[in-house]
C-alpha cells in the first residue's frame, strides 16, 4: 500500500488546475443570469456559420429572448436528421467545430441516441467537474490520501465508428479531463482505463476485482448505479478463492491471454489474500476490511436508485454516500456541493432552461419557484440547441440565486430501475415486431423488483412461442443501457406472464383503484409500476413450463 503522502501530492496537482473553475462557479451562483447569458451568446457566436446556425439566424440573435423566440424546443428524434448528417461525416452541421466522438444513450422511438461531443462540450463538462471535485476534496479530505476507482464508460465496450468514420465512445473515462489531469489520473486510478476494452464481460469484472483488491489504499469510488457496487461485492464472494490464489501469485490467469500491458500492472499482495480468505471462511465480505481508507462513494441516490442507498450504506459501513446530482450523457444539469446539502444547477457549463408544464413556458435558472417541478432543456457546446433532456427536477431551494435541484425521474414513461432507461415508444415499436403481441388483446411490459430486478411481458394472447422471452429480450438490448444492465447482471432475464382472461378490465380497475379516472385510463406498452403479477389472473411461462402466480 502506497504512502498517503504520495497520493496527497498527486491529488494536489489537478486540484490546482481546478481551482479557477471552482472559483468561477461559486462566483456565478450569485449572478446566474449574467453568466448564463454570456455562455449562450458565446455559443451562438462560435456556431453562427454552422448549417443549424444559418437556418435559425444565429448571427442576428442578440440575447436570450430572441434565441427562445427563434429556436424551437427539440427532442432527440426531431434533431435526428441533423445528427445523421454529422454521423455521415458532414462538417459544420450543428456546430462549427469538429465532432471528436459520439457517446451513446438510450433513445425513445429509436433504440439509441448518438450524442455528438466537441472540444467545447468537453470543456463544459470540465466546468462542472472542477467545482465538484474541488468541493469533494475540501469536504472529505481523506479522499486525497488514497487512490480512486471511477466508472464512467461501460465495461467491456466494443469499438464502434459511424459511417463517416467518427468514433463512438471515448477510449477512457479520463478523456473528460485535460491532458495533464489525464496523466495524473492514470497514476491514482486503482483500475487501469484499458480494462474497459477487455472483450469478455466476466473477464472484465474479474480483473476489476483483482485490481481493486491490490489497491488497499482505495479512498474514493465513483459509479453510476449503486447496484453495480452490490454486484461487484457479490462477484467477490463468487470468485473469492480464485482471487486469493491470484493475489498470492501476483498475477491473474486471465490477463496473460488478454493484455501483457495489463499483466505488468498486477502486484502480489499476500496480506490482502489472507484477509480475503478469512472473510470467505466467515462467509461475510467486509468492504471496510479490504479497503480501510475508503472514505466516499459517489453514485445515484435519487429517483429509482433511492431504495438502494441504504443497502450500500450497510455493505460499506462508515463510508459517506454522496449523490451525483444530474449528469447525463448529453450534459450536466446539477452537481453536488456539500455546504448546500443538495445538487446546485451547473450554471457555468450549459445554457439551462426549465419547461413549466402548467404555464407551457420555459423559465431561466433565476426564475424557478421552490417546491415546483420542471422539465430540463439544455443548450450545449456539442450542438444540442434547446434540447428536451426528458428529465424532471424539483427545486429544493437556492444557493444564493441559483436553484438546488433534485432529480425526480424520467419523463414520457421511461422505466429506469437500474439505469436501463426503457422508453414506452421504443418498447411499443419493439413489441410490434412480434405477431403474437400485435394480435394480442393485451400486451404490456413492466418491471419487477422481486429477486434480481427484471422485466415481465404481461400477455393475453392465444398464440405465444416458447422462445418469445429470449427474442424480446434480445430486441430490447438494442437499447444500449438495457443491454449493459443485462450483461453485468443489474437486470435479470425477461419473463412472460400469460394472462388467462379480462386483462384490460383488470388493468383499468387497478388504475382506478390507484386514483385514476377509469374513463381516462389508456392502454400502454410500458408501465413503470411494480406488482402487476398480483393484478392479472394467469401464470408465468418459462421454457416449456408454467409457474402459477399466487
Amino acid at each position: 500500500m502506497r504512502n498517503p503522502l504520495f497520493y496527497r501530492a498527486l491529488n494536489s496537482l489537478p486540484l490546482a488546475g481546478f481551482r479557477r473553475g471552482a472559483h468561477q462557479f461559486h462566483s456565478a451562483v450569485a449572478n446566474p443570469e449574467e453568466v448564463q447569458r454570456g455562455l449562450l451568446i458565446d455559443l451562438l457566436k462560435k456556431n453562427r456559420e454552422s448549417a443549424f446556425g444559418r437556418q435559425y439566424g444565429f448571427e442576428s440573435i442578440g440575447g436570450v429572448r430572441e434565441y427562445r423566440d427563434r429556436v424551437p424546443l427539440a427532442t432527440y428524434d426531431e434533431l435526428t436528421p441533423w445528427i445523421e448528417r454529422v454521423q455521415s461525416g458532414e462538417r459544420d452541421v450543428l456546430t462549427s467545430e469538429p465532432v471528436l466522438a459520439f457517446e451513446k444513450s438510450s433513445g425513445s422511438a429509436s433504440a439509441a441516441k448518438y450524442i455528438p461531443y466537441t472540444q467545447t462540450l468537453r470543456r463544459q463538462f470540465q466546468s462542472a467537474l472542477a467545482p465538484w471535485i474541488t468541493d469533494m476534496h475540501y469536504a472529505f479530505p481523506r479522499v486525497s490520501r488514497g487512490c480512486a476507482y471511477w466508472v464512467v464508460t461501460p465495461l467491456s465496450r466494443e469499438r464502434e465508428v459511424t459511417g463517416g468514420g467518427i468514433p463512438v465512445g471515448f477510449e477512457s473515462d479520463a478523456e473528460y479531463f485535460g491532458p495533464v489531469q489525464q496523466w495524473i489520473l492514470g497514476k491514482i486510478m486503482a483500475v487501469p482505463s484499458g480494462l474497459a476494452r477487455v472483450p469478455d464481460l466476466e473477464d472484465c469484472i474479474y480483473l476489476t476485482l483483482r485490481f481493486l483488491l491490490q489497491a488497499r489504499s482505495l479512498a474514493f469510488i465513483s459509479v453510476w448505479s449503486p447496484s453495480f457496487l452490490l454486484i461487484l461485492l457479490d462477484r467477490l464472494q463468487q470468485h473469492g478463492e480464485r482471487l486469493v490464489r491470484d493475489l498470492h501469485k501476483g498475477n491473474a490467469d486471465v490477463v496473460s491471454r488478454i493484455s501483457p500491458k495489463l499483466a505488468r500492472l498486477l502486484r502480489r499482495d499476500a496480506r490482502q489474500a489472507e484477509n480475503l480468505r478469512a472473510m470467505l471462511r466467515r462467509e461475510q465480505i467486509e468492504a471496510k476490511g479490504l479497503w480501510p481508507q475508503l472514505a466516499l462513494i459517489s453514485c445515484w441516490t435519487s429517483a429509482a436508485s433511492a431504495p438502494m442507498k441504504s443497502e450500500v450504506e450497510q455493505r460499506f459501513p462508515g463510508v459517506v454516500i454522496q449523490g451525483k446530482g444530474l449528469l447525463a450523457t448529453e450534459g450536466v444539469v446539477s452537481i453536488p456541493i456539500e455546504k448546500y446539502h443538495a445538487p446546485v444547477a451547473a450554471v457555468t457549463s450549459h445554457f439551462l432552461e426549465f419547461f413549466d408544464e402548467h404555464s407551457g413556458e420555459c423559465r431561466l435558472v433565476a426564475e424557478l419557484d421552490e417546491g415546483r417541478e420542471y422539465s430540463v432543456v439544455l443548450t450545449t457546446g456539442g450542438g444540442l440547441w434547446r434540447y428536451r433532456l426528458g428529465d424532471r427536477v424539483r427545486v429544493l431551494g437556492f444557493a444564493e440565486r441559483t436553484p438546488l435541484l433534485e432529480f425526480v425521474g424520467k419523463e414520457d414513461c421511461v422505466s429506469d430501475l437500474r439505469g436501463e432507461k426503457l422508453n414506452a415508444v421504443f418498447v411499443a415499436n419493439t413489441l410490434a415486431e412480434f405477431e403474437c403481441c400485435r394480435i394480442a388483446s393485451f400486451a404490456m411490459l413492466a418491471p419487477s423488483a422481486a429477486g434480481t430486478p427484471h422485466y415481465t411481458l404481461f400477455l393475453e394472447s392465444g398464440d405465444c412461442q416458447l422462445d418469445l422471452a429470449l427474442r424480446l429480450d434480445q430486441k430490447l438490448q438494442a437499447n444500449p443501457h438495457y443491454a449493459y444492465c443485462r450483461r453485468i447482471g443489474q437486470l435479470g432475464e425477461l419473463r412472460i406472464f400469460r394472462i388467462n382472461r379480462d386483462a384490460r378490465d383488470s388493468y383499468v380497475n387497478h388504475c382506478a383503484a390507484l386514483g385514476q379516472r377509469a374513463g381516462s385510463v389508456k392502454m400502454t406498452a410500458l408501465d413503470r409500476r411494480l406488482g402487476w403479477e398480483h393484478v392479472f389472473r394467469g401464470a408465468y411461462m418459462q421454457a416449456g413450463m408454467t409457474e402459477v402466480c399466487a
